[in-house]
């Protein structure tokens, strides 16, 4: 499309109808059912979608053939390390690859097998975490994660048994001043779980002088279903506590080093400051993002008010004190809203969310991704970009030069069907 022509007219025509290549855009990077679908936004429901991430070769019984784009199960958010942290053109996701591809699945994938690190089917050994990329969508075979003792010798197609803290459902990310990365593991997922050792829990991880994220301190272990952390321009961290219907506001004092937290559960000695941020009409909140050139919030609540089966949840926006200012998007009619998660913000402006769509018992069904585009301030009808999703969590709006990416030459992502789409991801 971006070949020249020796014909004038032609190559007007041309120009005239493509967008140029090298003008950057809006990306929304969308990671559901393993996958990190790219959604090439136009302002228009259901833009063009490609495969930014696939999780698993064509063929996981071989290691021959072309190695998938990425081949990495990804969840939640995509956040770019900073330069200050001497590492920069990088990004890291969350991560769960070995253990999905190489001790839950029965066979293992074929690739489990593979021990050279510069193979394109290298998988290595790593728990769940946040895997660390390279701007081209490579894995850089980095990999940030709390300890799991005895993970990398189980054997393949082996249960590893209950995940340690930190290690259950890595999800989200956002880094301070200094470089730290702020992670959540959101924990088991059910509130009714009275199990401490189960709850979800708020860590940082520190650069180091090797800058490989490899020392870390639990700023919170007692979280019901810790939502993604979100960060003022003050540096004070913002998590849901979606299990217990809180967002919870984390000020300093915060751990510089792993020396304030030095004891076997990695907890900090002196915590910080947490106190309750209020979210009016919102009973089970569950994701927070600034809206842009303001020291307001969006967030949702994910499940309430609303009745498991017929969507519902709530986007409403907050100001700094967390005082209602209006809501952006509602069940109303029902199905409008299917219970949302991630979201991020475009630069124009523009909510982009995840939905669930959870079923009458809370087990997710086929998901969504949808926009919501403003005019005058005043939000506008919903449109859905993508449908059929399995549990689409994290949303995250990229300029296209960020990363060193052609999208439009991309795979075209594949349309899932509506029997396929479930709680998986």
């Amino acid at each position: 499309m971006n070949r020249r022509s020796f014909h004038l007219p032609v190559a007007l025509a041309l120009a005239l109808a493509a967008p140029r290549a090298a003008r950057a855009f809006d990306v929304v990077i969308s990671t559901q059912g393993e996958f990190a679908d790219a959604y090439l936004v136009n302002g228009t429901a259901f833009p063009p979608k490609v495969v930014f991430d696939a999780p698993d070769p064509a063929n996981p019984a071989s290691v021959t053939g072309t190695p998938p784009r990425g081949g990495r199960h990804l969840n939640g958010k995509l956040c770019f390390i900073p330069r200050r942290s001497g590492r920069p053109n990088r990004y890291l996701v969350a991560d769960d690859t070995y253990r999905e591809a190489c001790l839950d699945s029965d066979p293992p994938q074929a690739r489990c097998a593979v021990t050279r690190r510069g193979s394109p089917f290298f998988v290595g050994k790593d728990p769940d975490g946040w895997g660390v990329f390279r701007l081209n969508g490579k894995w850089s075979r980095v990999h940030i994660h709390t300890a799991w003792p005895g993970f990398d010798t189980t054997p393949l197609g082996t249960d590893p048994g209950t995940p340690p803290q930190g290690n259950a459902d890595p999800q989200g990310c956002v880094f301070d001043a200094q470089g730290n990365m702020y992670g959540n593991d959101v924990g088991t997922g059910d509130p009714t779980n009275m199990d401490p050792s189960r709850e979800g829990a708020l860590i940082v991880f520190f650069p180091g002088p090797r800058h490989r994220y490899d020392t870390y301190c639990f700023l919170d272990k007692g979280l019901k279903q810790a939502g993604m952390p979100a960060m003022d321009e003050s540096g004070n961290i913002y998590v849901a506590e979606t299990g217990m219907g809180m967002m919870w506001k984390y000020s300093p004092p915060f751990p510089a080093s792993v020396a304030d937290c030095p004891g076997a559960d990695h907890l900090v000695t002196t915590a910080p400051t947490k106190t309750m941020f209020p979210t009016p009409g919102e009973p089970t909140p569950a994701a927070i993002v600034r809206v842009p050139g303001t020291d307001h919030w969006y967030i949702d609540s994910v499940l309430l008010p609303g009745v498991p089966g017929s969507g519902g949840g709530i986007i409403n926006e907050y100001d700094a004190n967390g005082v209602f200012v209006q809501t952006i998007v509602q069940n109303v009619p029902p199905g409008t809203l299917l219970n949302p998660l991630g979201m991020d913000v475009g630069s124009d402006g523009t909510l982009y969310y995840a939905e669930l769509n959870l079923n009458a018992d809370t087990s997710t069904g086929c998901g969504r991704v949808s926009m919501v585009r403003f005019v005058g301030g005043t939000p506008q009808a919903p449109q859905v970009l993508g449908q059929n999703l399995s549990f689409p969590d994290g949303i995250t709006v990229i300029d296209s030069s960020q990363v060193h990416v052609n999208f439009p030459r991309l795979a075209p992502a594949p349309e899932p069907s509506p029997t396929t789409c479930n709680g998986g991801g």
